[in-house]
């Protein structure tokens, strides 16, 4: 089953459902299907990014 963002238009698997943009605001979030459906999958899958040495 496909899913769509309703802010930005965009398709995507239900499997592998994950909000592409979660730090914006989105009117549409409380009601979103994308957002429920990475909740039932277990949250998404976020690459780690490389922690910056401090110097």
């Amino acid at each position: 089953m496909k899913l769509v963002c309703e802010k930005y238009k965009e398709q995507m698997a239900a499997d592998e459902a994950c909000c592409r943009h979660p730090q914006e605001y989105c009117k549409f979030r409380t009601s979103c299907m994308i957002q429920f459906a990475a909740r039932e999958n277990g949250g998404c899958r976020e690459e780690k990014k490389p922690e910056q040495e401090s110097h």
